[in-house]
Order: C-alpha cells, then sequence, then structure tokens
C-alpha cells in the first residue's frame, strides 16, 4: 500500500507535541532546545496544514500534503533531518515522499550590495585573526544541561586590530561582536563581577578546546565554533581570503524599491533551492481555521522556552496535554465541516478546565472572526471570561535543587554602557513525595558578582551527569547559593525572584 503524504504531514503535528513533553517531562532533564526547535516548526507550517486537510477530494488533499512537507523541508538540512527522525518515531517516515533540500550553504555569502559575511564554523586561528582578543569584553555567558550533555556559549565584543576600522554605533555598525558554542562540555567555572574585560586566549588540541576568559573564568569543552558579527569581517585576513574564492552573483549596487522591501530577498531565496509557499489562506475554513489558530498559538507560548527567562516547564505540559492528537483532530474536524471545527475547540477548552479559561478568551479574541464563526467565538469567549479565576497559593521556596542553566548578561550588554548585569538561573527541584523534579526559575537584576562551578551541574566528564545529587538552596537579602557550584550576589533591595516571585498564575508558574 502506497504510504501517503497526508498521514505524515498530520503524524508530524502529533508527534512534535508528544516529543515537546518528553523533553519537558522532569526538570531535571528539561530539554529548552528541543523544546523550541519542534515548537517553531509550527510558527509556518500550521495554517498550510490545516489548509491541506480541508481540500475538497484526496486527490487534492494529497497533493497539498506534499507541497506542505517539501515546504517545511526547504528551510535546510537540519529541518529535514528533524523531519526524518520524527516522522519515523510517528510510524509515518518521509523518506521517499520528500526529497532532501539542497546542501545547506557553509561558506561566506554576500549582501545585495556584494558585501561578504561570515558563517559560523570552528574556532581557528585565521577565524579570529584580525580582531584583537587581548581586548576583549565579556558581554553574556550561559551555561546549560541540554538534556544530559552540558553546553556553554560566550557573547564577546573584541576591537579590531589596527589597520581597520574601529566599531561606531552611531553609523549603524557597532564594535565586532564574537558568539562561541562549546558542545560537551567538562569543566566551566568562572568568579567574576558585572563587568569583565580582558584576554581571551585559546588553545585546542585532539582533546578538544581550552578557553580562559579574563582571568575570571575557564571552559573546557570537547568541540568550539564561531560566529562572527561584523559589518567590516571582510576585510579581515580570512574575510579577503573568502573574497577572491567566493563569486560575485551580480553587480553591486544599491537595492531597487522591492529590494529594500524585501521582496527580491525572498525571491532569491527560492531561487537558491527552497520551495515556494505552499498555496493557502488563513481566511480558509470557518471554526476549523480557528482551530488551527490555536493550535499556533499554543505551539508559539511553548516556542517561549528559546527564552530562559519565560521556560515554563508546567506551561509546556499542559499545552501538550490539552493540544494532544491535534493533528489528526483537525483532519477528522475538516471532514465535519463548521460544527467539527467548534467541537474540536469546545474540545479543548473542556481540557483546559477553569485554569486556561482566560487564556483560551485572550487567544479567541485575537483570533480573524466573520459570520456565524465569529459570533459564536465571541459568545465563547464571553463564557469563559466568567469562569472562576484560579487563585494561586505561595510557590515555597526550593530547599535542595541542583542547577540546570545560568545566564549571566554583562553590564553593557545591550549596547547601553548604564545596562546593569543580570542573571537567570534555571533549578532542578525533587518532590516532596516520589516524581518528577519541578523546573523553578530565579532571576535577578542588578547583578555584582557570581561564582560558578562545574560541580553545581553535577558534571564529571562529557556528557555525564550526576542526576539525583540536589544541593542546598540558600537565600540571603542579595545572595543566592546552591550548593559549592553556584553563588549570586546582587544589590541590596533591588530583585532576586526565587520560585515564589512575580508570575503565580497557574499557566506561567514555572
Amino acid at each position: 500500500m502506497a504510504r501517503s503524504a497526508l498521514d505524515a504531514y498530520v503524524a508530524l503535528l502529533d508527534r512534535s507535541f508528544v516529543r515537546i513533553a518528553e523533553a519537558a517531562a522532569d526538570g531535571r532533564t528539561f530539554d529548552r532546545a528541543t523544546v523550541a526547535r519542534c515548537a517553531d516548526v509550527w510558527d509556518n507550517n500550521t495554517f498550510p496544514l490545516s489548509t491541506t486537510v480541508i481540500r475538497r477530494t484526496s486527490l487534492r488533499r494529497e497533493r497539498a500534503a506534499r507541497a506542505g512537507l517539501r515546504w517545511m523541508a526547504g528551510l535546510g538540512e537540519a529541518r529535514y533531518a528533524w523531519m526524518v527522525e520524527q516522522s519515523a518515531a510517528a510510524g509515518h517516515p518521509v523518506e521517499g515522499l520528500v526529497p532532501p533540500p539542497p546542501p545547506d550553504g557553509h561558506s561566506p555569502y554576500r549582501g545585495y550590495d556584494g558585501t561578504l559575511f561570515p558563517v559560523t564554523g570552528p574556532l581557528t586561528e585565521t577565524a579570529v585573526d584580525g580582531y584583537d582578543l587581548s581586548r576583549a569584553r565579556l558581554l553574556g555567558l550561559e551555561a546549560e544541561l541540554s538534556g544530559t550533555r552540558l553546553r556553554a556559549a560566550l557573547e564577546v565584543e573584541v576591537p579590531r586590530v589596527c589597520g581597520l576600522p574601529e566599531g561606531d554605533g552611531a553609523t549603524g555598525h557597532p564594535a565586532p561582536r564574537l558568539y562561541l558554542r562549546l558542545d560537551d562540555v567538562s569543566t566551566a567555572e568562572f568568579d567574576a563581577g558585572p563587568a569583565v574585560t580582558g584576554p581571551l586566549e585559546w588553545r585546542a588540541d585532539a582533546g578538544g578546546v581550552d578557553l580562559r576568559v579574563a582571568g575570571v573564568g575557564l571552559l573546557r569543552a570537547a568541540r568550539a565554533a564561531l560566529t562572527v558579527e561584523d559589518h567590516y569581517w571582510h576585510l579581515t585576513a580570512a574575510g579577503r581570503a573568502a573574497d577572491a574564492a567566493t563569486p560575485v552573483e551580480r553587480r553591486p549596487g544599491r537595492p531597487g524599491l522591492l529590494g529594500r522591501l524585501g521582496l527580491l530577498g525572498r525571491l532569491g531565496r527560492n531561487r537558491r533551492g527552497r520551495p515556494p509557499g505552499p498555496p493557502f489562506t488563513v481566511r480558509e475554513g470557518g471554526a476549523h481555521r480557528l482551530a488551527a489558530a490555536l493550535v499556533h498559538c499554543a505551539m508559539l507560548e511553548i516556542r517561549m522556552a528559546r527564552f530562559p527567562g519565560s521556560a515554563s516547564r508546567r506551561t509546556i505540559l499542559e499545552l501538550c496535554r490539552i493540544f494532544e492528537g491535534a493533528g489528526t483532530d483537525l483532519l477528522a474536524a475538516a471532514r465535519q465541516g463548521e460544527e467539527g471545527g467548534r467541537a474540536l475547540i469546545e474540545r479543548w477548552v473542556a481540557r483546559g478546565g477553569d485554569a486556561w479559561a482566560g487564556w483560551f478568551a485572550e487567544q479567541l479574541a485575537l483570533g480573524r472572526r466573520d459570520g456565524r464563526t465569529g459570533e459564536w467565538a465571541e459568545r465563547l469567549a464571553d463564557r469563559l471570561r466568567a469562569a472562576p479565576k484560579p487563585v494561586a497559593g505561595p510557590r515555597p521556596r526550593p530547599e535542595r535543587a541542583a542547577v540546570r542553566l545560568l545566564l549571566v548578561r554583562f553590564a553593557g550588554h545591550g549596547y547601553d554602557p548604564a545596562e546593569p548585569a543580570s542573571a537567570v538561573v534555571h533549578l532542578a527541584v525533587p518532590p516532596e513525595e516520589a516524581g518528577p523534579w519541578e523546573l523553578v526559575v530565579a532571576k535577578t537584576e542588578r547583578l555584582e558578582h557570581f561564582r560558578l562551578g562545574t560541580a553545581g551541574f553535577g558534571t564529571t566528564g562529557f556528557g555525564t551527569t550526576g542526576f539525583g545529587t540536589a544541593a542546598a538552596v540558600r537565600k540571603d537579602r542579595g545572595r543566592l547559593t546552591v550548593g559549592a557550584g553556584l553563588a549570586l550576589e546582587w544589590r541590596s533591595g533591588e530583585s532576586g525572584q526565587v520560585g515564589g516571585g512575580a508570575r503565580e498564575s497557574v499557566h506561567d508558574v514555572a
């Protein structure tokens, strides 16, 4: 029996909610990157799927599904690999139904005016040639257990070497920034204040990469990748070498009106291999379109996990529970017309209960409303607004926890020299009784000092972690410590929220 592209398309949405729930199942293994990556797929694929399943004939649905899958895969090799993996796990493999996209570009590319820009690549001497690493200014540090692997990232501002233009924020071309991503980190040691300036030193060998930061930090990892953000990169030695080897596709010049509007850019991307978007319109479908809009809103809410300060494990799991099987449900509802779409929305609302009535009312008010569907949605939203509001009691502060993430933004991170340093911490907190661990988000502004040790993550080597070894949590005025692995100090009297702080609604608490 021939495989169906429509079945694979629908199964990918179902599988996405399952995979997200798996990644958020326990605070000890919370995988923020997987959660955000799965949710991001459906930012621009939910409405194409919705429009596909409401086609009138099976032939049209199958053709539309193949177009939608090609569009989804056209984003690049990583997206296609995700589709292959998740569709196989769902029992409806896409291999053979959708051809793989052209290979991703791993070489520098030219802007509309012919200027060459770099791409992410390995950390090498040639890659940083042209920048004075002895005068680096640390802007951001992130260390996170992603699933069971410790990863780290650094954001560093560096001056250009003599002979290259200095950074000038007034012209829109500030000083260069280097973004370093380190995978399989075995050592993460920092002891620093709100501002760090000094030499950035690194050494790479067969055993991995050692990175020393201004005498206050040490990172050891199996691999390191570098992204350079510099408008004048093409003037560096690496840029000049790449410029000589990169052909000019068209004569450089100022873009016309269409180029300034971005239309030519989109056309260009299609010419370079990504297929044009599948034919669809969000104006089709009545209540079914409204149901798809709710799925879209749920995925956007889940995708907020990409921002460490907004990650909420409880929210993610609740949305996965409410919208479980959404792809299959959308397909079934499409065959029942307007009444099918309404019944599906009512079923999701019932799953959410009073705790999610306000969220559904808000999303229904934001959606497109017309004719009978709009009147029905308004009545449903009014009913939901009248539902009892859940009252959340004070959230107890954790007594023991394991560090999952530390994000530090150093003073002046956002191009404003007066911007204070801040920090976000994710803590995995054991339950009072048997069950999964919680995830608590702690935030502090006006950070004065922090200390981070590898032991805070329970890490003993590349990708190995000692789960279940929570350390004592202590919070005094202006200070937070988690065992011997993490300490934060902030200006007394400023904010330092830990768990029971500002956000207490049922679907916002982390």
